[in-house]
């Protein structure tokens, strides 16, 4: 029952999340805290790694031994849209309101009021238009990669009209998300209709 999925970076695709089979033991409850104890089952199963864990600089002392940190991405109260740290382009996803899977921290998060915004921004991110801007200002990696770190896609504008820009692009990202991906000159083109750009 603690058993929750795991997300990697290099699982984030345009638009869909790899099906994985890796799972994280989660010690925490609905509230976000650290369960007061564990079950049986699962103390057992963690007690060969209790001192590891337990001398973790993160512990401070005032945690559990069990306690996960940085547990703010796997919130499953709203829709999350979710790219990996390091890549050619930025690719993201949406993980819906109810989804328990939890994103490491190769992956960057950002919880969403509602669906249509997770995929409006979606759309924005997995666009030539998002690439060209986050790639002259991320940081570089071999190769041609980039780092699409938290303050580097903090830097990148959203259309002023969000309204009705989640008009223009929350239709393509659903299709998208439904096997019906549309080719990147569309999707930049509906995107430069949601900055209002020619």
């Amino acid at each position: 029952e603690l058993l929750r999925p795991l997300l990697r970076g290099e699982a984030v695709t345009a638009w869909r999340l790899r099906p994985t089979s890796t799972a994280i033991v989660w010690t925490h409850a609905s509230t976000g805290l650290p369960l007061a104890t564990l079950p049986s089952a699962a103390a057992r199963w963690l007690a060969p790694w209790r001192r590891r864990l337990a001398a973790r600089s993160d512990l401070h002392g005032t945690r559990v031994w069990w306690s996960l940190f940085r547990t703010e991405g796997a919130t499953a109260s709203h829709p999350r849209v979710v790219w990996s740290d390091f890549g050619r382009a930025p690719r993201a996803a949406v993980i819906p309101s109810g989804d328990p899977t939890v994103p490491l921290n190769s992956c960057y998060v950002l919880a969403c009021p509602d669906v249509e915004d997770a995929l409006a921004l979606a759309a924005v991110l997995n666009s030539r238009l998002a690439a060209a801007w986050l790639n002259a200002i991320a940081e570089p990696a071999r190769g041609g990669w980039h780092r699409y770190l938290g303050w580097t896609m903090s830097l990148l504008p959203v259309p002023t009209d969000w309204p009705r820009a989640r008009k223009i692009l929350a239709p393509i990202a659903e299709r998208a998300i439904c096997d019906s991906a549309p080719a990147d000159v569309e999707l930049l083109d509906a995107v430069c209709r949601a900055f209002r750009l020619k």
